[in-house]
């Protein structure tokens, strides 16, 4: 029997500190190297990253796109692989992965999605216990083949089958039908290809395994909480509320025409609990460093935090309503 080829798809912007260890985590892998092409889409050059992709007969490709959809979509364009997976380039895979993925596809025919749970790690690569990411780790193994069976899926989990794209791994003929769309979003990428695979023709399983390094610091789009000082707390949280905002209204318009829209309830005011439910120790610095806050930048992001700590409903109309 023929043998999937898996494509992994990298994708960076600005950031450089790890992903060297993303791309080392996946040469390490026990899977044959003529098994697996890697496609890396930044916005940077790193000679020992390139060089390492050019020598495997990968691919670099060069952009200066900030939205995350559009890097994805660039990269689903350019893979060859049968099964296509993808990595964050503060992430990491565990060295057989990439075996267990190949094997699980090859085994399943029908199978169009792959979700692994996660090991999180700091910024120097130590584990570490993370409440808020270890609650979305589910330990049961999940198989879902008709549409019933998906919705009860859905139904008994909700979204944490969707979460963090370094978790999943796709069917290339499932994901290409689908591509124009990702394109479109700028964020919650991750839940919008889960969207699609349900209501897609195929297969979606959930490996309880935890497969994937899942790194949380301060430079991590989905860590604002790890960030100390709490004017850039603001400025990094309302920045991608703001893209969050726009995600998620198209997520939810898209939603309502394939007849999900009674259970996407993925709203901002979850997210910013999370980020600010520790607010009270903080509120009296923010306040403090007010004084020092002279550009309307810095301003406008202590006002827009504040917006969403006394109503997250009016914060997120007034996202909508800026972006329009």
């Amino acid at each position: 029997m023929k043998r999937s080829l898996i494509s992994v798809i990298i994708t960076a912007y600005n950031r450089r500190e790890f992903i060297r260890d993303a791309v080392n985590s996946i040469i390490s892998s026990t899977l044959p190297e003529d098994e697996y092409e890697i496609i890396v889409v930044k916005n940077f050059r790193d000679e020992y990253v390139d060089n390492i992709v050019e020598k495997i007969s990968g691919k670099s490709i060069f952009t200066n796109l900030i939205s995350i959809g559009a890097k994805v979509a660039l990269g689903i364009d350019a893979a060859e692989g049968d099964v296509i997976t993808f990595l964050e380039d503060d992430d990491m895979y565990l060295p057989d992965r990439l075996e267990i993925i190949r094997k699980v596809f090859d085994n399943d025919p029908s199978l169009i999605y792959y979700h692994n749970n996660i090991i999180t790690i700091n910024e120097i690569g130590r584990l570490i216990r993370d409440e808020l990411v270890e609650v979305t780790n589910i330990y049961d193994a999940i198989i879902a083949h008709s549409s019933r069976d998906k919705l009860n899926v859905l139904k008994k989990y909700g979204w944490a089958l969707g979460l963090r794209i370094s978790s999943m791994a796709v069917k290339r003929v499932f994901i290409n039908k689908w591509v124009n769309v990702i394109r479109r979003f700028p964020d919650i990428v991750d839940i919008l290809i889960f969207t699609l695979a349900l209501i897609d023709t195929g297969t979606i399983l959930h490996d309880p395994r935890r497969l994937t390094y899942y790194r949380v610091s301060s430079t991590s789009a989905s860590s604002i909480r790890m960030i100390s000082n709490p004017v850039s707390r603001f400025d990094k949280a309302v920045n991608n509320a703001v893209r969050h905002a726009l995600a998620r209204y198209m997520l939810v318009t898209l939603a309502e025409e394939l007849g999900l829209g009674k259970y996407i309830k993925y709203d901002e005011s979850t997210i910013i609990g999370s980020v600010y439910g520790n607010w009270s120790k903080w509120l009296s610095r923010v306040i403090i460093n007010l004084v020092g806050c002279r550009s309307m930048t810095c301003i406008g992001s202590i006002m827009f935090g504040l917006t969403y700590l006394v109503s997250p409903w009016f914060a997120k109309r007034l996202n909508i309503f800026i972006l329009h």
